[in-house]
């Protein structure tokens, strides 16, 4: 099998390190051994500047690009604090939710540098029926108003990118 080598480092390095989770960029030290820096980025909505410049930093001194590998908030009161929290009990809010997506897609709009965002959660599996989004607390946007302003950021993005050539 060709592939062997490749599996083995893969399964050697899972079985050391998982991702870089958020408030941990600027504690790695060996971000210069890779071709970029990712981690997750379920920052609170009051607090996203001061970990978006805490970020650039870091991608500045290592002098690599940056992605978010997962990011997103469920629908519930007051995750827009605590975005990081599945397990909060708040109240179904889809305002909530598309607050905290429009605060982040404006900060990633503001951040050029940052190259993009994995959006957590899209069911690979089964989606709940449309009509189930309006009472649906998880994380997926679908057939919510969290769902109208990601496809607003892709047109922003998409419409920034063809301006540059």
């Amino acid at each position: 099998m060709a592939q062997a080598g490749e599996r083995c480092t893969c399964l050697l390095l899972r079985s050391r390190y998982y991702n870089c989770d958020k408030y941990q960029e600027d504690r790695v030290t060996w971000w210069d051994a890779l071709d970029s820096i990712s981690a997750s980025g379920y920052y609170p909505i009051n607090a996203l500047e001061e970990n978006f410049q805490r970020i650039a930093e870091v991608a500045k001194r290592f002098d690599r690009p940056f992605l978010f590998m997962e990011s997103g908030c469920p629908s519930r009161s007051g995750s827009e604090f605590i975005p990081n929290n599945w397990s909060y009990g708040g109240a179904q809010s889809n305002e909530a939710q598309a607050a905290w997506y429009r605060a982040f897609t404006d900060a990633l709009i503001r951040h050029p540098w940052v190259r993009g965002c994995v959006w957590w959660d899209w069911s690979a599996v089964r989606l709940y029926p449309l009509e189930k989004a309006a009472t649906n607390d998880g994380y997926c946007v679908y057939g919510k108003p969290a769902g109208e302003v990601l496809k607003a950021y892709s047109k922003a993005i998409a419409e920034r990118e063809a301006s540059q050539g």
